[in-house]
């Protein structure tokens, strides 16, 4: 069955699925990491707040935010006061939780407090949308906490009451809009939900890590669609994309960094937006029936025979809808019957139309310009006449290096390396000496042998 829309036209440019940046300067509050922070929180656990303790909540963003938080503060104080026997101890219980804004490290469901006054419509929303896409539904069952104390437990219970959150049953609520996306790219996907499920079952660590697990798969998951969505016939697979660590030099002689590096990536950017909103603009969502946006290359392996016909039409009205010449001139083969043939034509416009000297020329810009600033900045950095490539510090590379071991007590160096590559994370031969150095200084790392082969690592947890 044909995936495209029965009355295909011509209009503006739209993005609403798989990427957060759009063609317009991007807002204070627009790329909020703590609140995508909260939105995995909430999808992984399925709780949200109870939509009781919402009610009447006023004033501005941050003004709902603590209204929601006081009012948990009034439930845990009464459950306090049932089980003390001298109720003054509650004032340096409140200066320990709540006075210091500690309370969001208490437990990684105390984020959920961030969400309180999102509405669907909220632009916050579209940077939590690509790591909810790329979760796909993945959730943990209930994780037991280990508290530190006993008054961190009773807080915690009160935390996790009904009262203040309630189970997510619904599993349209995960996106913003209701829409199920197919992963764009299914290997990543796999890695990001092997790396929530060992961070899940550790929530200290992983209340911890959260931003650094974010900023570092929307990096991943940018480089990656950027190298993968032009071959539109074939299935994403891994990308190399080199990195170095921070106290590494980056020369000339280095070829991967830049030859599969940023600079790679940076090339490949301005596609992003002309093939996705194309995706977009081809496919009809029936959401009462519970339709799931899919990839363009998976949309263009359902295309058919019976679609030329739709998309060569769709192709010559787009072009000329597109056309900034005095005359137009649809310069392709019509009597040419491949379905495929149609839709890189169709990709074709859609990149040329935001050409230099084109009206649509600095739309692309502020694209590019927001994702490179919102997205790439953590770790892409300008080193000299190496221009910009990847760095990565010690506090990734520990993570990176948990991540890859996970539950196993150790790993061999050559199977650490491959867990990074699994993740799009490669290192050259230099890097990877750097690293056993930096693991040497860390104290986990352990040599059978003089032999690279016998190097094994362990986790710092």
């Amino acid at each position: 069955m044909s995936k495209l829309k029965s009355n295909l036209t011509a209009g503006n440019n739209v993005l609403n699925s798989y990427f957060p940046s759009r063609t317009s300067i991007a807002k204070e509050g627009d790329f909020d990491w703590g609140v995508a922070a909260a939105i995995v929180i909430r999808n992984l656990y399925r709780k949200r707040l109870n939509s009781k303790l919402l009610r009447n909540l006023e004033g501005d963003f941050q003004d709902k935010e603590k209204a929601a938080i006081a009012k948990f503060e009034e439930v845990c104080r009464a459950d306090f006061h049932s089980k003390l026997d001298e109720t003054e101890l509650w004032i340096y219980i409140k200066e320990m939780y709540f006075d210091v804004g500690s309370i969001y490290q208490l437990a990684p469901e105390s984020l959920l407090f961030k969400l309180a006054p999102l509405t669907a419509s909220s632009a916050q929303h579209r940077l939590a949308d690509m790591f909810s896409s790329l979760m796909h539904g993945f959730n943990l069952p209930k994780i037991q906490w280990e508290a530190s104390n006993f008054i961190e437990s009773q807080v915690i219970k009160s935390l996790q009451s009904e009262v203040i959150l309630e189970e997510m049953k619904d599993n349209s609520q995960t996106l913003s809009k209701g829409i199920n996306e197919k992963p764009y790219l299914p290997f990543l996907t796999q890695m990001f939900r092997r790396d929530l499920q060992f961070l899940g079952t550790r929530p200290k660590y992983l209340l911890a890590q959260i931003d650094n697990l974010l900023r570092l798969y929307g990096y991943l998951y940018t480089a990656q669609l950027a190298l993968n969505i032009k071959n539109t016939r074939e299935r994403p697979i891994v990308r190399p994309l080199y990195f170095i660590l921070e106290n590494e030099s980056a020369s000339r002689e280095r070829t991967n960094l830049s030859a599969f590096g940023h600079q790679a990536v940076q090339k490949a950017m301005q596609y992003i937006f002309p093939y996705l909103s194309m995706n977009e603009s081809l496919q009809f969502i029936d959401k009462e029936k519970g339709d799931r946006r899919i990839p363009l290359w998976e949309l263009a392996e359902t295309l058919s025979q019976n679609d030329s016909i739709p998309l060569r039409k769709y192709a010559k009205e787009f072009a000329k809808d597109r056309n900034e010449e005095i005359d137009f001139v649809f310069d392709h083969d019509e009597t040419v019957s491949d379905p495929h043939y149609w839709l890189e034509v169709l990709l074709k416009t859609a990149v040329d139309q935001f050409g230099k000297k084109r009206t649509r020329a600095a739309a692309q810009e502020k694209f590019v310009r927001t994702t490179e600033h919102e997205l790439c900045s953590t770790f892409a950095k300008s080193r000299g006449q190496a221009g910009k490539v990847l760095v990565m510090n010690q506090d990734y590379i520990t993570l990176i290096t948990n991540l890859a071991v996970g539950e196993k007590e150790k790993l061999r160096l050559g199977d650490l390396i491959k867990e990074f590559n699994y993740r799009g994370i490669f290192f050259d031969k230099q890097s990877q000496q750097a690293l056993v150095r930096f693991y040497e200084r860390v104290g986990n790392v352990e040599r059978m042998s003089d032999s690279g082969d016998a190097v094994y690592v362990r986790k710092t947890l």
